[in-house]
C-alpha cells in the first residue's frame, strides 16, 4: 500500500511539472511563467493591428482585449536540429491567430482565418520557412498562407546587388541581395553548405545546342540528378558510381532523334562528345526507359533516373520525391545532414520551370520591436548548383513559399516515408 502511495503521488507531481504537450489545448492560468508573452497578445490588438500594418482590426475584440478558442502549445523549428516552444492562439472565431513564445518572440499574428481543427491534431510545429505543420490521421497538412513572407524594401523591382538576372536566382552575393531586397537589418541566422561539391554546368553535358551561343540543350534535369550523384561518388566511398574523371566519347549520330536535329538548321549538335561515364549512363537510361529528348524529361521522372542509378552501383541510398513538401524537413534537414536536394521550380521568374541542386541554405533573421514584443522575420536563401554557373548560385526561397518537387537523397530506410 506505501508502495503504490508513492507510485500514485510520483505521477501526480509529473502531471504537475508536465501540464502540456503539442496538440493538447490548456486554458490561460496553466502557463505559469509564459502567461506574459500570451496575455500581452490578448490585450494589445489595437497596437500589434496598428504596427504590423493591418487596416484595422474589424469587430473582433471588445474593451481592447481579443478573446480565444483555445491555446496550444506548439513545436518551433527556426534554428536546424533543435525544437524550441511556442504558442499558438486562436483567435475567437474567423479572426486569425498569433505564434508567441515565452520570451515575447512573435513569430506570426494574422487577424483573419479559423483554425478549429489544430486541437485534434496528433502533431504541430511552426517553422517560418513553410507555415504551420499538422499531422492528422498520420499524413502531415501544411497550412496554406501560414509561412512568414518579408516583404521587399523598396517598391521598384529590378536588378538586385549581388544578383546577375532579375527574380529571385543567379545571385553570387547573398548577404549584398538580403539587403538590398530586405534590408540590412537581416544577418545571418544560420548556414549549412556541401563540402567540395563540384558544379558541372548544363553546357558542360549538352550535345544539342539552339544556336551557338546558348547554355545548353535544356537538359537542366538531367544535368541536375548527375551533380547530385557526382557529388555522391566523391564522398559516399560504398557502391561503385563512376568518379567524374572516367569519360566516354557519345556520338549523337547512334540517337534515335539525331535526325531531327539535324535537319534543323538553329540546332548546332557536338559530336562525338566527350562526356562523364556517370552523366552518359543517366542520359542513355532516360532515353530509352523515359523517351528523353532534348527539353523532353520531366521532373517527375526524376526518381525513377536517380534510383535506377543508385541500384546499378550499387550504392546504399535512395532518392525519393515529395510533393509540397517542407523546406525545413525536406531540404534544410537533409543538407544539413550532407545530402543534396534536387528542386524543381516551375514558377520561378529568374528560371521558369527548371531543375537545380540545393547545396546549402542561409538563413537570415531580423529582429522589430512591437510594443513589448520581438517580432522575429526570417528570410531563406539556397544555396544551388543551377547549371548555368561552375560555381555556387542562390535562389530566394521566401520569394517561392511552396515547395513544388524535391527529390531528396539520403539512407535507405526500411518504412518509406509519407510523401
Amino acid at each position: 500500500m506505501t508502495l503504490f502511495l508513492i507510485f500514485a503521488v510520483a505521477i501526480v507531481i509529473v502531471l504537475l511539472c508536465f501540464q502540456y504537450w503539442p496538440g493538447q489545448s490548456v486554458d490561460l492560468p496553466k502557463y505559469n511563467h509564459d502567461v506574459a508573452a500570451v496575455e500581452y497578445v490578448l490585450d494589445n490588438p489595437d497596437l500589434l493591428i496598428s504596427q504590423l500594418g493591418f487596416s484595422s482590426a474589424g469587430n473582433w475584440h471588445t474593451a481592447d482585449k481579443v478573446s480565444y478558442d483555445y491555446i496550444l502549445p506548439i513545436d518551433l523549428y527556426t534554428y536546424p536540429g533543435f525544437t524550441f516552444r511556442a504558442y499558438f492562439i486562436d483567435f475567437s472565431g474567423e479572426n486569425g491567430y498569433a505564434i508567441v513564445d515565452s520570451e515575447k518572440n512573435l513569430y506570426q499574428y494574422q487577424t483573419t482565418g479559423d483554425y478549429p481543427h489544430l486541437p485534434d491534431s496528433e502533431s504541430i510545429y511552426y517553422s517560418p520557412y513553410d507555415g504551420i505543420i499538422y499531422k492528422y490521421k498520420g499524413k502531415s497538412h501544411l497550412v496554406s498562407g501560414s509561412s512568414q513572407a518579408v516583404p521587399d524594401r523598396r517598391e521598384t523591382l529590378g536588378l538586385f546587388a549581388g544578383q546577375k538576372s532579375l527574380g529571385d536566382g543567379d545571385i553570387f552575393q547573398p548577404n549584398s541581395y538580403v539587403a538590398d531586397r530586405y534590408g540590412s537589418n537581416f544577418i545571418t541566422y544560420y548556414a549549412s553548405s556541401l563540402s567540395n561539391f563540384t558544379y558541372v554546368t548544363q553546357g558542360e553535358t549538352s550535345i544539342y545546342y539552339r544556336g551557338r551561343g546558348t547554355r545548353s540543350e535544356g537538359n537542366c534535369t538531367l544535368n541536375a540528378i548527375y551533380n547530385a550523384l557526382n557529388y555522391i561518388s566523391t564522398t559516399d566511398s560504398r557502391g561503385l558510381l563512376p568518379s567524374p574523371y572516367m569519360t566516354v566519347a557519345v556520338d549523337a549520330r547512334k540517337d534515335a532523334f539525331y535526325g531531327k536535329y539535324a535537319s534543323d538548321r538553329t540546332y548546332v549538335i557536338d559530336t562525338p562528345k566527350i562526356l562523364p561515364e556517370l552523366y552518359a549512363n543517366i542520359r542513355s537510361y532516360a532515353i530509352s526507359a523515359h523517351q528523353y529528348e532534348v527539353e523532353a524529361l520531366t521532373q517527375l521522372e526524376v526518381e525513377d533516373v536517380a534510383n535506377h542509378m543508385l541500384s546499378v552501383y550499387e550504392c546504399p541510398l535512395t532518392a525519393q520525391n515529395y510533393y509540397n513538401g517542407s523546406y525545413y524537413e525536406q531540404v534544410i534537414l537533409p543538407v544539413t545532414k550532407g545530402y543534396p536536394v534536387l528542386n524543381n521550380v516551375t514558377g520561378s521568374i529568374t528560371y521558369s520551370s527548371h531543375s537545380m541542386v540545393v547545396t546549402g541554405y542561409q538563413i537570415y533573421q531580423a529582429t522589430t520591436e512591437v510594443g513589448e514584443l520581438h517580432l522575429q522575420s526570417y528570410v531563406l536563401i539556397l544555396q544551388v548548383a543551377d547549371g548555368w554557373a561552375d560555381s555556387a548560385r542562390y535562389y530566394d526561397a521566401n520569394q517561392n513559399k511552396q515547395l513544388e518537387i524535391v527529390t531528396v537523397f539520403g539512407p535507405k530506410t526500411s518504412k518509406k516515408a509519407s510523401k
